[in-house]
């Protein structure tokens, strides 16, 4: 079984805000690995006959091999090898690649810090070993990447579960922080790189606080974490004192952290669209999700997208695993240019009474491998359901322009305020009132009327993000 489909996947991308698949450090192992052995990392006998360019066609990012290709990534210093002198072999496909055709945003590695993942000597802040950690990243962010994010340090690294490990006790701590190193950042940079300075917050008061102390470092471009990446209220307020101060001018790129939801896909690219329009032409709004490769680690497969106004979603199912389908001739029943070409006995490896490379017979029929096939086939599956998500929406929104001054709370059962069989109401209504806010003279006032709506947007990420409202302002309090 061979099919020679290959598909470009940064040809449909259109004016929509830009996607990126956060690279795991699972699937960028495997792919570098095979590159610089030549093959010797995974054997020829593994690799599905359909794979006429070996495991280097499961490589996106290489536009002459890679089944398919997308130009646009993250990558995280987290999960990085900051080694300067292995890296280019151990992170390959990241290092080495078509700088002409790809971009790379890199994430500093924060989240990582705070949860104990990169050891920093937390006790003695500016220390030599908190500074020769500090100079790891940077030196990788600028062999790594084109963008890059500032080493900010989250507010949550001071909470009740992390203050313990890290010795931050208030949001101030992290702020002070945050800013000592985009000073280290600014003062040790060599230029090979564009940074995005952090935007961080656990409400209004604080995200003003963080944005007023920093707003005037003078880095590249933009990246909203915290309250502002999950609250659109907050996004468009930020935003417009943005634009108004001119902190947009110039500054080409904005990355949104870890956004997987399709209607905020558009929401995005709406606000793109009205910001280089309005602002700056040669803005770009990006964001960015580990969710098809976190979902392999649970087994779980894209299967198939849901466009209604009830299901705006890629559906993930279990995927299949049975040790009888050894050597199995079957197609692997899932669409996408990966899925094209495996049979199942490419995915379930392993038999009855076989050993894995543990020498002990496991649960389940997948190797190592089959992990690798099914993050490229659900990599693929995610870009294709963000580019469908905005062509859907474009083309209703050409029939359906609600104003939100007629949008009311409903049921989930209601379905007399759906005007488009294919998109949420939400989204038509938000594509609408973007324009307003980013055409009015007066965008609070459109913004202060629209509160309602822009608070049944926000959605699970602003759930997890705030425990849903509860204790949204103690942080507050921490300053005390």
């Amino acid at each position: 079984m061979t099919n020679k489909r290959r598909e470009h996947l940064g040809n449909t991308q259109r004016d929509y805000a830009v996607f990126l698949p956060a690279i795991s450090n699972f699937y960028n192992t495997f792919i570098s690995k095979q590159r610089v052995t030549e093959g010797a990392h995974i054997p020829k006998e593994r690799i599905p006959q359909g794979f006429e360019n070996g495991v280097e066609g499961l490589n996106f990012l290489n536009p002459e091999e890679g089944y398919f290709t997308y130009p646009t990534s993250l990558y995280s210093a987290g999960h990085a090898c900051l080694d300067l002198e292995k890296a280019p072999d151990r992170d390959s496909m990241c290092v080495n690649r078509d700088r002409k055709f790809s971009t790379i945003v890199g994430d500093s590695g924060g989240y990582q810090i705070g949860r104990g993942v990169i050891n920093f000597d937390w006790q003695d802040f500016e220390g030599n070993k908190a500074n020769k950690v500090r100079s790891d990243i940077l030196n990788w962010l600028e062999l790594t990447s084109d963008w890059a994010m500032t080493l900010d340090v989250p507010t949550w690294a001071a909470d009740e579960l992390n203050s313990p490990k890290t010795g931050l006790k208030s949001f101030q701590d992290t702020l002070d922080g945050t800013i000592y190193n985009n000073k280290f950042f600014q003062k040790n940079r060599l230029g090979q790189t564009k940074f995005l300075n952090v935007l961080q917050g656990d409400d209004w008061e604080t995200a003003q606080i963080w944005y007023d102390k920093v707003k005037d470092f003078e880095f590249e471009g933009w990246a909203m974490g915290g309250i502002n990446m999950c609250d659109m209220e907050v996004m468009l307020r930020r935003l417009i004192i943005m634009r108004d101060e001119k902190k947009l001018d110039g500054k080409n790129w904005m990355h949104v952290l870890g956004t997987s939801q399709l209607d905020w896909a558009c929401f995005l690219t709406q606000v793109q669209r009205q910001i280089r329009e309005h602002v700056n032409e040669n803005f770009t709004l990006s964001f960015d999700s580990a969710s098809a490769f976190l979902s392999t680690a649970n087994g779980l497969v894209y299967t198939h997208n849901l466009f209604t106004p009830k299901r705006w979603s890629y559906i993930m199912e279990k995927a299949p695993d049975d040790k009888r389908l050894k050597e199995s001739t079957i197609p692997f029943p899932f669409p996408s240019v990966i899925g094209d070409r495996l049979t199942m006995g490419d995915v379930c490896y392993y038999g009855e009474g076989d050993l894995n490379k543990n020498n002990k017979e496991g649960k389940t029929s997948w190797d190592s491998f089959s992990y690798v096939l099914m993050m490229a086939h659900n990599v693929y599956n995610h870009i294709k359901a963000t580019h469908l998500a905005n062509d859907l929406n474009d083309i209703e929104m050409v029939k359906h322009q609600p104003e939100v001054k007629h949008w009311r709370k409903t049921k989930d059962s209601d379905s007399t305020d759906e005007p488009s069989d294919f998109v949420p109401r939400n989204i038509l209504y938000f594509n609408t009132l973007v324009k307003e806010v980013f055409t009015s003279e007066t965008p609070m006032e459109v913004i202060d009327s629209a509160t309602s709506f822009l608070a049944d947007i926000r959605g699970t990420r602003w759930q997890r993000a705030t425990g849903g409202g509860k204790g949204k302002n103690n942080f507050s309090s921490l300053f005390e």
